[in-house]
């Protein structure tokens, strides 16, 4: 299968390329007894692709209506949003900055280089100033705050980043090939959790954790999911209340731990499916399924949904089989 380019910030072009990702089956020893499947959201894009793309989505789209010129955004040094940031200034003829955390190395990681290279101006700051970054003062701190420009939370993480990952989830209940028991998908802060819950009520979804936050996941799951019904709400719209359900025993030892054991998981999924997965997110994602089958949580022919969420690119920073 073949990476889909997003080629122009419009939000029918847009919807037209989700609506068009596939849905795969997966045929592998790894889940037996049950029907698993994986929409390919990897093949989003090749740069600006999975979940990132629709956190991205509304904020983008903000910033041409508003015809503002730089994007300033922050993450880590492996941040999928930073370089999913830095690739869509590059292709939508805006500037971008990144605050990333901590000095600047020697040698900066591939998806900081990548970021570079696409020309986003990188600056390094404090641990101690990067924890207040969620603070209205934080770019006048850190001496980011420029004329003309719109401030992208880290991750995507606003009331439109939550905005985009609600039309994913229209999009899913529009597309989904069969009638599913469940969708899956892989959390780190719980905002794509949240907007998902929101918009898919076919079936009910759940996250898996990949750090070990598993309260702090669920409660901004959950705040995410009530904003975005206030926000409905204002417009005469009315979102449904969900549960919010999540796997947090699956995280591996923490966030971007990657055992050995995990390792030989990926390796043994990517050769029966052919689907390649990230180490940090959709790895952990596919392994806890498994053992929640080899543990006998599924009635026999459950049918599962599996989210891929993109961040391929950070298999770099990995020493990977490929």
């Amino acid at each position: 299968m073949e990476a889909h380019y997003l080629t122009s910030l419009d939000l029918n072009g847009f919807i037209e390329a989700a609506r068009a990702i596939p849905y795969q089956k997966i045929n592998s020893d790894l889940f037996p007894g049950i029907e698993v499947w994986i929409r390919r959201d990897d093949l989003l894009d090749p740069l600006i692709s999975g979940n990132k793309a629709y956190k991205l989505l509304y904020n983008l789209i903000e910033a041409k209506d508003r015809g503002v010129e730089t994007l300033v955004t922050c993450g880590g040094a492996w941040s999928n949003h930073l370089h999913a940031t830095a690739a869509a200034g590059a292709r939508f003829g805006f500037r971008t900055i990144g605050v990333v955390r901590g000095e600047r190395p020697p040698v900066l990681s591939a998806m900081l280089r990548d970021a570079e290279r696409f020309g986003m101006q990188l600056n390094f700051v404090s641990r101690q100033h990067y924890r207040q970054r969620s603070q209205p003062e934080f770019l006048k701190l850190i001496g980011a705050q420029v004329a003309n420009s719109i401030y992208i939370p880290e991750g995507g993480a606003n009331l439109a980043g939550v905005r985009g990952i609600r039309l994913l989830g229209g999009i899913i209940e529009a597309t989904h090939p069969i009638s599913f028991d469940q969708l899956w998908v892989a959390c780190g802060t719980g905002l794509t959790l949240g907007g998902l819950s929101s918009s898919i009520n076919s079936f009910p979804v759940r996250g898996v954790g990949v750090l070990k936050a598993g309260e702090s996941i669920r409660r901004e799951a959950l705040r995410w999911l009530t904003a975005l019904a206030e926000s409905a709400a204002r417009s005469g719209e009315r979102i449904a209340s969900s549960d919010i359900a999540l796997e947090d025993e699956y995280h591996c030892g923490g966030y971007g731990k990657y055992p050995s054991w995990l390792q030989e998981f990926q390796q043994a999924f990517e050769c029966e499916s052919g689907v390649p997965l990230d180490p940090v997110y959709t790895s952990k994602l596919m392994y806890a399924l498994s053992q929640e089958v080899s543990e006998g949580h599924f009635s026999y022919g459950t049918k599962i949904l599996a989210l891929h969420s993109g961040g391929l690119q950070g298999r770099r920073g990995f020493q990977l089989f490929d």
